[in-house]
Protein backbone atom coordinates (compact mmCIF):
# COMPACT_ATOMS: atom_id res chain seq x y z
CA UNK A 1 0.00 0.00 0.00
CA UNK A 2 1.47 3.15 -1.32
CA UNK A 3 2.27 5.91 0.99
CA UNK A 4 -0.41 8.98 0.90
CA UNK A 5 0.96 12.41 1.26
CA UNK A 6 -1.20 15.74 0.62
CA UNK A 7 -0.09 18.17 -2.11
CA UNK A 8 -1.68 21.16 -0.83
CA UNK A 9 -0.26 23.33 2.19
CA UNK A 10 -2.95 23.28 5.29
CA UNK A 11 -3.61 25.55 7.23
CA UNK A 12 -4.19 24.33 10.97
CA UNK A 13 -5.92 26.61 13.17
CA UNK A 14 -5.39 29.71 14.37
CA UNK A 15 -5.89 29.51 18.59
CA UNK A 16 -4.96 33.18 19.95
CA UNK A 17 -4.06 32.06 24.19
CA UNK A 18 -3.29 35.59 24.96
CA UNK A 19 -6.41 35.76 27.36
CA UNK A 20 -4.48 32.90 29.84
CA UNK A 21 -1.46 35.64 29.90
CA UNK A 22 -3.33 38.77 30.66
CA UNK A 23 -4.84 40.15 34.08
CA UNK A 24 -7.82 40.65 33.71
CA UNK A 25 -9.06 38.18 31.20
CA UNK A 26 -12.87 37.23 32.00
CA UNK A 27 -13.78 33.68 32.02
CA UNK A 28 -16.01 33.67 28.96
CA UNK A 29 -13.22 35.27 27.03
CA UNK A 30 -10.91 31.99 28.69
CA UNK A 31 -14.01 29.71 27.73
CA UNK A 32 -14.21 30.59 24.11
CA UNK A 33 -10.01 30.28 23.86
CA UNK A 34 -10.68 26.42 25.74
CA UNK A 35 -13.40 25.71 23.28
CA UNK A 36 -11.33 26.02 20.17
CA UNK A 37 -8.41 24.15 21.49
CA UNK A 38 -10.29 21.47 22.44
CA UNK A 39 -11.98 20.94 18.85
CA UNK A 40 -8.48 21.48 17.04
CA UNK A 41 -6.45 18.57 20.03
CA UNK A 42 -9.31 16.10 19.44
CA UNK A 43 -8.72 16.22 15.79
CA UNK A 44 -5.19 16.90 14.74
CA UNK A 45 -3.37 17.52 17.79
CA UNK A 46 -1.43 20.55 16.23
CA UNK A 47 -2.57 24.14 15.90
CA UNK A 48 -0.64 27.82 15.22
CA UNK A 49 -0.42 29.73 17.99
CA UNK A 50 -0.81 33.57 18.68
CA UNK A 51 -1.28 35.92 21.39
CA UNK A 52 2.15 33.92 22.85
CA UNK A 53 4.16 36.33 24.22
CA UNK A 54 7.65 36.19 22.33
CA UNK A 55 8.77 38.47 20.86
CA UNK A 56 10.20 38.77 17.11
CA UNK A 57 13.58 40.24 18.75
CA UNK A 58 13.74 36.90 20.58
CA UNK A 59 13.33 34.68 18.40
CA UNK A 60 15.09 36.75 15.60
CA UNK A 61 18.02 36.10 18.38
CA UNK A 62 17.39 33.09 19.16
CA UNK A 63 17.85 31.77 15.25
CA UNK A 64 20.71 34.26 14.39
CA UNK A 65 22.93 32.33 17.47
CA UNK A 66 21.66 29.04 16.09
CA UNK A 67 22.89 29.63 12.52
CA UNK A 68 26.43 30.97 13.96
CA UNK A 69 26.71 27.30 16.52
CA UNK A 70 26.03 25.17 13.38
CA UNK A 71 28.30 26.93 11.26
CA UNK A 72 31.36 26.41 13.40
CA UNK A 73 34.02 24.04 12.05
CA UNK A 74 32.55 20.17 13.63
CA UNK A 75 35.50 19.29 16.00
CA UNK A 76 34.02 22.77 17.76
CA UNK A 77 30.78 21.32 17.70
CA UNK A 78 31.89 17.82 19.01
CA UNK A 79 33.86 19.70 22.16
CA UNK A 80 29.94 19.69 23.32
CA UNK A 81 29.08 16.80 22.30
CA UNK A 82 26.23 14.89 24.03
CA UNK A 83 28.31 11.17 24.79
CA UNK A 84 30.82 14.03 27.45
CA UNK A 85 27.20 15.13 29.37
CA UNK A 86 26.08 12.58 31.64
CA UNK A 87 22.55 13.89 32.08
CA UNK A 88 22.30 13.69 28.25
CA UNK A 89 22.56 17.55 26.78
CA UNK A 90 24.96 18.55 24.07
CA UNK A 91 25.51 18.91 20.69
CA UNK A 92 24.01 15.49 18.50
CA UNK A 93 25.93 15.23 14.86
CA UNK A 94 24.52 13.83 11.64
CA UNK A 95 22.57 10.49 11.67
CA UNK A 96 23.20 10.12 15.53
CA UNK A 97 19.27 10.16 16.19
CA UNK A 98 16.97 8.04 14.96
CA UNK A 99 13.19 8.76 15.61
CA UNK A 100 11.41 6.23 13.64
CA UNK A 101 11.89 2.37 14.97
CA UNK A 102 9.70 1.38 11.77
CA UNK A 103 12.14 2.75 9.38
CA UNK A 104 15.83 2.55 10.82
CA UNK A 105 17.30 2.21 7.57
CA UNK A 106 19.60 5.52 8.83
CA UNK A 107 19.69 8.18 11.07
CA UNK A 108 17.86 11.61 10.56
CA UNK A 109 19.56 13.50 8.63
CA UNK A 110 19.74 16.61 11.13
CA UNK A 111 22.35 17.99 13.64
CA UNK A 112 21.27 19.66 16.95
CA UNK A 113 22.22 21.49 20.44
CA UNK A 114 19.85 19.62 23.31
CA UNK A 115 19.52 21.66 26.50
CA UNK A 116 17.43 22.08 29.58
CA UNK A 117 16.98 23.74 32.99
CA UNK A 118 20.56 24.68 34.17
CA UNK A 119 20.51 22.87 37.73
CA UNK A 120 23.55 23.57 39.95
CA UNK A 121 25.40 21.33 42.31
CA UNK A 122 22.96 22.70 45.62
CA UNK A 123 19.68 21.66 43.60
CA UNK A 124 18.08 18.79 44.86
CA UNK A 125 17.70 16.34 42.33
CA UNK A 126 21.15 16.99 41.52
CA UNK A 127 21.96 16.46 45.09
CA UNK A 128 19.48 13.44 45.01
CA UNK A 129 20.82 11.92 41.76
CA UNK A 130 18.26 12.40 39.66
CA UNK A 131 18.57 11.46 36.10
CA UNK A 132 18.54 14.01 33.83
CA UNK A 133 19.23 17.17 36.50
CA UNK A 134 22.50 19.52 35.88
CA UNK A 135 24.38 21.54 33.56
CA UNK A 136 24.01 22.08 30.03
CA UNK A 137 26.72 22.34 27.76
CA UNK A 138 26.98 26.04 26.11
CA UNK A 139 28.76 26.47 22.47
CA UNK A 140 31.93 28.93 23.59
CA UNK A 141 30.22 31.46 21.41
CA UNK A 142 29.64 35.32 22.54
CA UNK A 143 26.09 35.79 23.42
CA UNK A 144 24.43 32.75 22.68
CA UNK A 145 24.07 31.94 25.99
CA UNK A 146 22.14 35.70 26.91
CA UNK A 147 20.19 34.77 23.27
CA UNK A 148 19.01 31.02 24.87
CA UNK A 149 18.33 32.39 28.33
CA UNK A 150 15.61 35.10 26.87
CA UNK A 151 14.39 32.75 24.48
CA UNK A 152 13.50 29.83 27.24
CA UNK A 153 11.70 32.09 29.29
CA UNK A 154 9.23 33.27 27.31
CA UNK A 155 9.07 30.48 25.50
CA UNK A 156 8.11 28.83 29.21
CA UNK A 157 5.52 31.79 29.81
CA UNK A 158 4.05 30.97 26.18
CA UNK A 159 3.73 27.15 26.93
CA UNK A 160 1.99 28.10 30.07
CA UNK A 161 -0.42 29.74 28.92
CA UNK A 162 -1.41 27.05 26.13
CA UNK A 163 -0.92 24.78 29.50
CA UNK A 164 -3.77 26.81 31.37
CA UNK A 165 -6.25 26.96 28.18
CA UNK A 166 -5.76 22.82 27.87
CA UNK A 167 -6.67 22.41 31.59
CA UNK A 168 -9.69 24.57 30.75
CA UNK A 169 -10.43 22.75 28.33
CA UNK A 170 -10.47 19.36 30.05
CA UNK A 171 -12.74 21.27 32.65
CA UNK A 172 -9.65 21.10 35.52
CA UNK A 173 -8.54 24.01 37.13
CA UNK A 174 -6.05 25.90 34.92
CA UNK A 175 -3.43 25.64 36.47
CA UNK A 176 -3.57 21.94 37.06
CA UNK A 177 -1.22 21.26 34.58
CA UNK A 178 1.82 23.25 35.98
CA UNK A 179 1.59 22.20 39.40
CA UNK A 180 1.74 18.34 38.55
CA UNK A 181 3.07 16.86 41.67
CA UNK A 182 6.11 15.11 41.61
CA UNK A 183 8.94 17.96 41.43
CA UNK A 184 9.12 20.57 38.18
CA UNK A 185 7.88 21.05 35.06
CA UNK A 186 11.32 19.85 32.86
CA UNK A 187 11.68 22.17 29.68
CA UNK A 188 13.93 21.09 27.07
CA UNK A 189 14.99 23.03 23.86
CA UNK A 190 16.50 21.45 21.14
CA UNK A 191 18.31 23.90 18.18
CA UNK A 192 18.02 22.08 15.30
CA UNK A 193 19.99 22.25 11.74
CA UNK A 194 18.96 20.27 8.74
CA UNK A 195 21.22 20.45 5.78
CA UNK A 196 19.93 20.79 1.85
CA UNK A 197 19.47 17.69 0.25
CA UNK A 198 22.28 18.78 -2.64
CA UNK A 199 25.15 18.96 -0.11
CA UNK A 200 23.31 16.05 1.89
CA UNK A 201 21.77 13.59 -0.39
CA UNK A 202 19.90 11.16 1.90
CA UNK A 203 19.91 7.59 1.64
CA UNK A 204 16.95 5.74 0.30
CA UNK A 205 14.47 6.38 3.34
CA UNK A 206 16.25 8.90 5.09
CA UNK A 207 14.09 11.77 5.97
CA UNK A 208 15.30 15.22 7.98
CA UNK A 209 13.50 13.59 11.01
CA UNK A 210 11.99 10.24 10.83
CA UNK A 211 8.01 9.96 11.80
CA UNK A 212 7.96 10.01 15.52
CA UNK A 213 5.54 11.51 18.08
CA UNK A 214 6.89 13.63 21.16
CA UNK A 215 7.35 12.27 24.71
CA UNK A 216 6.73 15.00 27.10
CA UNK A 217 3.02 17.18 27.18
CA UNK A 218 3.19 20.12 24.98
CA UNK A 219 5.49 21.40 22.18
CA UNK A 220 6.22 25.17 21.03
CA UNK A 221 8.14 24.89 17.55
CA UNK A 222 9.14 27.31 15.39
CA UNK A 223 11.36 27.28 11.90
CA UNK A 224 12.91 29.74 10.14
CA UNK A 225 10.21 29.25 6.90
CA UNK A 226 12.03 26.49 4.99
CA UNK A 227 8.82 24.37 5.50
CA UNK A 228 9.20 20.65 5.49
CA UNK A 229 7.34 19.73 8.42
CA UNK A 230 4.07 16.88 7.39
CA UNK A 231 1.91 15.95 10.24
CA UNK A 232 -0.17 12.46 10.05
CA UNK A 233 -3.95 13.29 10.45
CA UNK A 234 -5.52 10.67 12.07
CA UNK A 235 -7.05 9.08 8.87
CA UNK A 236 -3.28 8.32 8.37
CA UNK A 237 -2.78 10.33 5.51
CA UNK A 238 0.48 13.14 5.66
CA UNK A 239 -0.33 16.90 5.32
CA UNK A 240 1.91 19.21 4.29
CA UNK A 241 2.42 22.13 7.23
CA UNK A 242 4.00 25.41 6.56
CA UNK A 243 4.68 27.97 9.35
CA UNK A 244 4.47 31.40 9.06
CA UNK A 245 6.76 33.92 10.18
CA UNK A 246 4.45 35.28 13.14
CA UNK A 247 3.36 32.32 14.66
CA UNK A 248 4.48 28.58 16.16
CA UNK A 249 3.23 25.61 16.23
CA UNK A 250 1.56 24.02 19.29
CA UNK A 251 1.18 19.83 19.11
CA UNK A 252 0.69 17.55 22.21
CA UNK A 253 3.18 14.53 23.37
CA UNK A 254 2.78 11.12 24.73
CA UNK A 255 2.08 12.03 28.47
CA UNK A 256 -1.17 13.72 27.45
CA UNK A 257 -3.56 11.30 25.92
CA UNK A 258 -2.59 8.99 28.43
CA UNK A 259 -4.10 11.81 30.97
CA UNK A 260 -7.49 12.28 28.65
CA UNK A 261 -7.89 8.45 28.12
CA UNK A 262 -7.00 9.43 24.45
CA UNK A 263 -9.87 12.40 23.86
CA UNK A 264 -6.65 14.38 22.62
CA UNK A 265 -3.94 12.85 20.56
CA UNK A 266 -0.19 12.88 20.04
CA UNK A 267 0.25 12.69 16.22
CA UNK A 268 3.07 11.53 14.22
CA UNK A 269 4.94 14.04 12.06
CA UNK A 270 8.33 13.90 10.35
CA UNK A 271 10.41 16.46 8.51
CA UNK A 272 11.44 16.04 4.96
CA UNK A 273 15.16 17.79 4.55
CA UNK A 274 14.70 21.04 2.13
CA UNK A 275 16.10 20.04 -1.50
CA UNK A 276 18.28 23.09 -1.91
CA UNK A 277 18.60 25.52 1.44
CA UNK A 278 19.07 25.10 5.02
CA UNK A 279 16.44 24.49 7.48
CA UNK A 280 16.24 25.72 11.16
CA UNK A 281 14.04 25.27 14.03
CA UNK A 282 14.27 25.81 17.75
CA UNK A 283 11.45 23.75 19.55
CA UNK A 284 10.84 23.96 23.36
CA UNK A 285 9.16 20.95 25.20
CA UNK A 286 7.54 20.77 28.38
CA UNK A 287 7.59 17.47 30.11
CA UNK A 288 5.48 16.53 33.14
CA UNK A 289 7.88 16.48 36.25
CA UNK A 290 10.62 13.30 36.72
CA UNK A 291 8.71 11.95 39.26
CA UNK A 292 5.13 11.90 38.41
CA UNK A 293 2.81 9.85 38.33
CA UNK A 294 0.87 9.73 34.28
CA UNK A 295 -2.33 7.95 34.45
CA UNK A 296 -5.92 8.21 33.76
CA UNK A 297 -7.54 11.14 34.88
CA UNK A 298 -10.68 9.20 36.31
CA UNK A 299 -12.95 12.11 34.55
CA UNK A 300 -12.15 10.05 31.21
CA UNK A 301 -13.34 6.76 32.37
CA UNK A 302 -16.79 5.71 31.94
CA UNK A 303 -18.78 3.27 33.70
CA UNK A 304 -16.47 -0.33 33.57
CA UNK A 305 -14.16 1.27 31.25
CA UNK A 306 -10.24 0.92 31.73
CA UNK A 307 -7.75 3.57 30.48
CA UNK A 308 -6.76 2.60 27.11
CA UNK A 309 -2.52 3.33 28.03
CA UNK A 310 -1.08 2.24 30.79
CA UNK A 311 0.41 4.80 33.74
CA UNK A 312 3.72 5.81 33.42
CA UNK A 313 6.47 7.66 35.31
CA UNK A 314 7.26 10.68 33.19
CA UNK A 315 11.27 10.73 33.62
CA UNK A 316 11.60 6.79 33.26
CA UNK A 317 9.55 7.07 30.22
CA UNK A 318 11.92 10.33 28.96
CA UNK A 319 14.95 7.88 29.48
CA UNK A 320 13.31 5.07 27.86
CA UNK A 321 12.72 7.45 24.65
CA UNK A 322 16.80 8.88 24.67
CA UNK A 323 17.91 5.09 24.97
CA UNK A 324 15.46 4.38 21.77
CA UNK A 325 16.45 6.79 19.57
CA UNK A 326 20.47 7.55 20.42
CA UNK A 327 22.96 6.23 18.94
CA UNK A 328 25.41 6.70 22.09
CA UNK A 329 22.65 5.42 24.15
CA UNK A 330 21.80 2.56 21.68
CA UNK A 331 24.40 0.56 20.83
CA UNK A 332 22.59 -1.29 17.58
CA UNK A 333 21.50 2.18 16.40
CA UNK A 334 25.86 3.23 16.71
CA UNK A 335 26.30 0.46 14.52
CA UNK A 336 24.24 1.88 11.89
CA UNK A 337 25.79 5.64 12.14
CA UNK A 338 29.16 3.52 11.79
Amino acid sequence: MSEQVSKNITQLPVIDVSAFGAEGSSDRERDEVAEQLDASLREIGFFFLTGHGVRAATREAMFAATREFFALPLERKEAIAISRSPIHRGYVGLASETLDSANPVAGDLKEFLDTAGEQGPDHPEVVAGTPLFGPNQFPDLPGFRAAWERYRSEGIAAIERVQRAMARALGLPDEYLLELPGGETMYYMRNAHYPPQHTHPPTEGQLGCGAHTDYGAVTLLVEEGSGGLQVMRRDGEWIDVAIPSDLFVVNLGDMIPILTNGRWVSNPHRVISPPDRHRYSVGLFAVPPFHANIACLPKFLGPGETPRYKPQIAGEYLLSRFDATHSYRNPLLASRVE
